[in-house]
């Protein structure tokens, strides 16, 4: 499994890589571990904005900064 994970961290170098380990005891796969090995060296991040509604409810929404920029544009460093 670890040359997979070296091979695809070397195919992309500037992506996020996530492993997944499934568990099929129960007669169907399930996710029973998942974490990254790689991250970007530069993410685009996110915004998150609070609104407070009726009878003080808040509310919150995430924003990518990445939406900011060109589709052909967003995860490319720089």
């Amino acid at each position: 499994m670890l040359l997979e994970i070296n091979a695809c961290r070397t195919a992309h170098p500037d992506r996020y890589v996530r492993v997944n380990a499934y568990d099929a005891r129960l007669g169907r796969q399930t996710v029973a571990l998942s974490f990254l090995v790689q991250r970007p060296v530069e993410e685009p991040g996110f915004r998150l904005e609070r609104q407070e509604t009726a009878d003080r409810r808040i509310a919150y929404t995430n924003y990518s900064y990445a939406t900011g920029r060109p589709a052909g544009d967003r995860y490319q460093p720089g």
